[in-house]
């Protein structure tokens, strides 16, 4: 079996020490068989750190603190783990006493004993590189036990030897099934309590992604941002939100019966690009709602568009306000430094990561982060209202299914340990291929590659709004080419299959699975489709579908008022209207029951609770009959024609009542802070950005 390389690198000014240190320890290695990992030392001088922190196979840094004080051991930490992040620091010290504060352990710079030296090491690396549930669980399957519990397919028995299904058996693969457990099964641990394998799994992922507390989620991203949601919020809490996060949130405050105050992101109208929130807006709405409980941003968005969040973060700590950080995209950013800072890193108590989108975890497989809460201590050090982790661990139960996929936990495991031992090594191939796309389409083709100032527009311009490099945006209607129909024939003539479009824009992710060869071939797709003939036969496509003109995109409207609660809206029973004949004048006014969403881009028109705007009522119409190549979430039928559920009149009085209650109690509650101005909680409008 070939063994993984990990090198070992001593930081020292002391040259002579150095060279006796790796001649004791290399024979060590050498003749260690037994370890799965193949230990190399070697040296460098402080001048050397970032060059040696550069080469991915270095996975412990060892810092020599001779002619060091213990400001400048910190500064080599930090310079380390601004670049590296997830590798382990040792501290060699000559002193009888060192903090070794930061440092997984500390070791005596006069130890004689090399072989405790090397087995310290060599323990410190097997650690991280453990997967303890997926090892139980594939000790577990090649014990062959006799499986008399559910699920009923046992093993994949019910599958193999049936003439009907077996072809699925053998497609799927014999560890589909046989992975394919549940909680009968004591020495895998339960996800709803974990006590041993599972919860040691999610102890490495918090180290690994610099959390406080780690939990693994097998619902997605959707499920994750509903527990944190129910965590932290009850009936007529205030949460300030981007209007344009994933409709999980929105679910949320449906689920919890808070109160949304919606913040307006900037809008590239001519790309179709839904950006971040102006910064200055998030800190108006944050003055005018000091009763707000939480602040839900996504970074980075679908198109890569990351916040800078530590002013955000600290700006919302100061006002009392627990934030929320929606990292669906994002789960990649602590392994390179050109990703950093993360979130955690700029101090969000919660943060959610769809594993499965940009790192080697399945589909669904999703994880929270908790941070650390420091913000909520007084001077004195006593902290208040800390996390909650028992409570925490009942919403989850909530939403987790008994039944839990075994095979997703296992991958979560994996992909863990993937990026705490090679994340830096592959992302910074992945960042090479990301750029290599880009300069070949500005150079080889007539489309162009976008960047982050050419996605935010003015509105953006000075928040510090960076790019996700693995997110390539490729404007193809400079070109004349329409970008629903070049995203057909992309899959159709090249087999390539695209994440997203908008009318002139394609949108290519690029992961740590993206590969030399598939490179090659999207490069030769994209100088075809470039081609003059190429490009004509994408308008005879297009005329095919009697489209003379390339699919133009619709705008978002302002959101308009929030007069009921969005809870309240969405359980009533409603009455539906179509929008044809007398329906269209008969909707304007009325409150609308569900979230109307066109798909892509997945940004509600309308939420539950909101008043129906004419110009609401006119988009949702042009989504509908204009878009094709699109789904709409939340709409009825009504005598066959599309309807909108809205609230009865006599619903509606009652809403409103419950709704103004709301703000009675500003007498009551001033002295605590949870007043809140009518006039901001609907929403908090910007000028939307057109470029």
């Amino acid at each position: 079996m070939t063994k993984s390389p990990c090198e070992v690198v001593l930081l020292t000014g002391d040259g002579v020490f150095a060279s006796r240190w790796i001649e004791e320890l290399t024979p060590l290695a050498e003749h260690d068989t037994d370890a799965p990992i193949a230990l190399a030392f070697t040296y460098a001088s402080e001048g050397g750190l970032e060059s040696a922190l550069a080469r991915g196979a270095v996975q412990v840094l060892v810092v020599d603190d001779q002619g060091l004080d213990e400001d400048g051991v910190s500064t080599i930490l930090a310079r380390v783990r601004a670049q590296r992040a997830e590798i382990d620091c040792v501290l060699l010290t000559g002193a009888d006493e060192a903090s070794g504060t930061g440092f997984e352990c500390v070791i005596s710079r006069g130890e004689s004993n090399y072989g405790v030296v090397y087995r310290t090491l060599r323990r410190i690396l097997l650690e991280r590189i453990a997967t303890p549930f997926a090892d139980a669980l594939r000790e577990y399957v090649y014990a062959a036990r006799d499986s008399w519990h559910t699920p009923g397919h046992s093993s994949g028995d019910s599958l193999s030897t049936s003439p009907w299904i077996a072809d699925f058996y053998r497609f799927m693969g014999e560890h589909i099934f046989n992975t394919d457990l549940s909680v009968s099964v004591k020495m895998l641990d339960s996800l709803m309590d974990p006590i041993s394998v599972i919860r040691q799994a999610q102890q490495l992922t918090a180290k690994t992604f610099g959390a406080h507390q780690s939990y693994f989620v097998t619902n997605g991203t959707s499920t994750s941002n509903k527990i944190v949601l129910q965590h932290l919020l009850r009936h007529g809490d205030r949460v300030i939100v981007d209007r344009n996060c994933h409709k999980s949130v929105h679910h949320a405050m449906i689920m919890s019966g808070a109160l949304p105050v919606y913040l307006e992101s900037a809008v590239n109208q001519h790309f179709g690009i839904y950006g971040p929130v102006p910064q200055r807006e998030i800190f108006r709405a944050i003055d005018a709602n000091p009763g707000a409980r939480l602040l839900v941003l996504t970074s980075c968005t679908y198109d890569g568009l990351r916040y800078d969040l530590r002013p955000i973060i600290d700006y919302a700590h100061a006002a009392g306000l627990y934030v929320l950080i929606d990292e669906a995209w994002y789960a990649h950013g602590r392994f390179h430094p050109a990703l950093r800072p993360t979130a955690l890193e700029c101090g969000a108590d919660f943060v959610t990561q769809s594993t499965h989108k940009m790192l080697s975890a399945f589909s669904q497989a999703s994880m929270i982060h908790v941070g650390d809460f420091s913000w909520q201590s007084s001077g004195d050090g006593e902290a208040h209202d800390a996390f909650d982790a028992a409570g925490f661990r009942e919403d989850i139960n909530m939403h987790t299914s008994t039944s839990p996929q075994y095979g997703m936990i296992a991958s979560l495991d994996v992909a863990r340990k993937q990026m705490s031992i090679e994340g830096y090594e592959v992302l910074d191939r992945t960042l090479g291929f990301a750029e290599e796309i880009r300069q070949f389409v500005d150079q080889n083709t007539v489309f162009r590659s976008l960047n982050a100032e050419d996605l935010c527009g003015q509105a953006l311009a000075n928040d510090g709004i960076r790019l996700d490099p693995t997110k390539v945006t490729i404007d193809v209607g400079q070109a004349g080419v329409s970008a629903p129909h070049a995203q057909a024939l992309l899959f159709s003539d090249f087999g390539i299959q695209v994440e997203k479009n908008t009318h002139n824009t394609l949108s290519f992710l690029v992961t740590i699975g993206t590969t030399e060869s598939k490179v090659l071939r999207l490069k030769q797709a994209l100088r075809k489709l470039s081609d003059g003939a190429y490009r004509i036969r994408v308008r005879r496509v297009a005329a095919a579908g009697n489209e003379e003109e390339p699919v133009r995109g619709q705008g978002l409207p302002n959101l308009s008022a929030i007069v009921v609660l969005p809870r309240t809206a969405y359980f009533a029973r409603g009455e539906k209207l179509a929008w044809e004949g007398d329906g269209r004048a008969e909707l304007i006014g009325r409150i609308a029951c569900d979230e109307v969403v066109p798909y892509p881009p997945g940004i509600p028109l309308l939420v539950p609770g909101q008043k129906i705007t004419q110009r609401i009522l006119d988009a949702i119409i042009a989504f509908t009959s204009e878009r094709a190549d699109l789904e709409m979430h939340g709409l009825r039928r009504e005598g066959g024609l599309p309807a909108i559920r809205v609230l009865t009149e006599s619903e509606t009085a009652l809403a409103m009542k419950e709704y103004e209650e709301l703000f009675t109690q500003e007498s009551t509650e001033a002295s605590s802070g949870l007043v809140v101005s009518k006039a901001v909680v609907s929403t908090v409008d910007t000028a939307r950005e057109v470029v």
